[in-house]
């Protein structure tokens, strides 16, 4: 077993290698590693011909440190079989452990093997005692997993409190009352079930297809509140998370959107008004979503909110909010505009036209070259398996997408860039550096397919700097923290965020792009609990661990 894994490495070391000497540009910015880097996973919808609707969403997946060692581990989140699906393997989530850069299957030591239908996971220190816990969402009973310290995790949802039995999509941890432990968010999308299957279609030519989803009603999401004691009551009414079936929720994510230290709620909404939910500093949220301009489009049209991303692309210091949706509608840039209002600024940075034949899903806001501003991916895939036949032009697997950053919050697609020619049905995409080399990565999941991991082999001068945030006792993780980093007269912020793209988590640690300045970087922290820290970092091209103070 030490000989494959040192043999395994070393054929890694070479693949690198050859891959960052090939590398002269956009053209070669990621290379798809996922074979190599021993990942042997493949999704599976249940799919047995009825097009039952649960069947269109899945496969989730994404990162967290599960062993505390410093870089993030690989979790697969499968499907299960449906009525009617043939006999064969029960699919199971994977969870792959992080050994530089290798990925082994640890799965059946961990009990990470769930065989629920799942759809997404995000990850945080719920009980307090330092270590990353993970939350699955299913179309059925969620699952929490409590991480015990020596490798493997106990389920523990039902006691807890969190076993939601609707269709969960994404989730969320945040410390939303104020009081110092991760409180958590569940989205819920429709009420379907597999014996009030509907029909849908071409009739005229006796073609059955999947529904939309203005078939089935909505289901409310959950806030589950942290007791402290290792269980959490629901209280989305009661805090003011109020959607009487009108939200079909999807992409998630807790972060500070108006600037005031506490955390605020983003729900895309799949056909219907997309929701703000404005915090007022004790854990009760009022509905934001209309007053802000972000619940429609321009036009005033709901649209299909699928993933969400959050940034300051324009590099004005404020937050700016992405969403990705269906096929016919662009994916919508809201800018901040200060005072709680965003503008649908999609047609005027480059971003509409390249988004009306895809159906969006994951996306992230992060920094592929290390230049200091942010650039944008999207997962791309239809949702209807025949579509081609229902829609000229239309195509099921679809490319995935790279925009770059200009450096003033304009777009450009990089076509080429690599990695991004695969033709896929994708879902979920996260960020992690897995090899802590300072050029982010990517790992893509496919409905009934093999993920694909995207390694950033892109050669620049530019520099950069990690941070690994350790908050007190009781998030030890400190989501919800806000870095802003100082590099010379240029100035950008990153928050610990919970959630966000579309059915994922990407990895913690926050990641700065430099350019070429090459002086000392001074941040402000603010911590989840309102505390403050300045300090210096003289040294570059590596990754920090900052402890909450003392």
């Amino acid at each position: 077993m030490e000989c494959l894994f040192f043999c395994r490495r070393l054929l890694l070391i070479l693949i690198y290698a050859n891959a960052a000497l090939a590398g002269d540009g956009p053209a070669t910015a990621f290379r798809e590693v996922t074979d190599r880097l021993g990942i042997d996973f493949r999704h599976f919808d249940g799919r047995s011909g009825e097009r039952y609707y649960v069947e269109t969403t899945g496969a989730g997946g994404g990162w967290f440190d599960y062993d505390a060692d410093g870089d993030s581990d690989l979790y697969l989140i499968n499907g299960a079989p449906t009525p009617g699906t043939k006999p064969g393997p029960i699919p199971r989530n994977l969870l792959y452990e992080n050994r530089d850069g290798v990925f082994i299957d640890v799965t059946e030591k961990t009990g990470l093997g769930d065989t629920g239908y799942g759809m997404g996971m995000c990850s945080g220190d719920y009980d307090g005692d330092g270590l990353l816990d993970l939350f699955v969402t299913n179309y059925g009973p969620d699952r929490l997993f409590r991480n015990k310290g020596d490798g493997s995790f106990e389920e523990v949802a039902e006691r807890a409190g969190v076993a939601g039995k609707a269709w969960g999509t994404n989730c969320a941890f945040g410390d939303v009352d104020g009081d110092g432990d991760l409180d958590l968010y569940v989205a819920n999308y429709v009420d379907f079930r597999y014996e009030a299957n509907p029909k849908c279609g071409g009739a005229t030519r006796n073609i059955q297809s999947y529904c939309r989803p203005s078939v089935f009603k909505g289901l409310d999401d959950y806030l589950y509140i942290n007791r402290g004691d290792g269980t959490f009551s629901e209280e989305s009414r009661r805090r003011g998370i109020r959607q009487n079936g009108e939200v079909k929720s999807f992409g998630v994510l807790l972060c500070d959107i108006d600037e005031d230290g506490d955390s605020d709620i983003l729900v895309a909404s799949d056909g219907t008004m997309n929701r703000l939910y404005i915090n007022d500093g004790k854990g009760s949220f009022s509905d934001e979503s209309l007053l802000s301009g972000f619940g429609f489009n321009a036009a005033g049209e709901a649209e299909a909110g699928m993933g969400v991303a959050l940034g300051d692309v324009n590099a004005d210091g404020r937050p700016d909010l992405f969403v990705t949706n269906y096929s016919g509608e662009s994916n919508t840039l809201m800018l901040n505009r200060g005072e709680l209002f965003f503008e649908d600024a999609t047609h005027g940075v480059g971003l509409s036209q390249p988004s009306l034949r895809e159906v969006g899903w994951g996306t992230q806001l992060f920094d592929y070259d290390n230049d200091g501003d942010l650039d944008l991916a999207i997962a791309n895939g239809h949702v209807i398996d025949n579509i081609a036949i229902l829609e000229a032009g239309a195509s099921y697997p679809q490319r995935n997408q790279l925009f770059a950053n200009n450096g003033q919050g304009s777009f450009s697609p990089l076509a080429e860039a690599g990695g991004f020619q695969i033709e896929a049905v994708s879902r979920a995409l996260a960020v992690a550096d897995w090899d802590r080399d300072g050029r982010l990565d990517l790992l893509v999941t496919n409905s009934n397919s093999a993920p694909n991991l995207l390694h950033n082999v892109l050669k620049t001068a530019n520099h950069w700097i990690g941070l690994e945030l350790r908050g007190p006792p009781a998030n030890r993780f400190a989501i919800g923290a806000r870095v802003t980093a100082s590099a010379g007269l240029h100035k950008a912020w990153r928050q610990v965020c919970s959630g966000g793209s579309f059915l994922t988590q990407s990895e913690l640690a926050l990641h700065f792009g430099l350019g070429s300045y090459s002086g000392p970087v001074a941040l402000e922290i603010l911590w989840p609990d309102g505390r403050k820290q300045l300090l210096t970092l003289q040294k570059l091209d590596r990754y920090h661990r900052i402890d909450y103070p003392q």
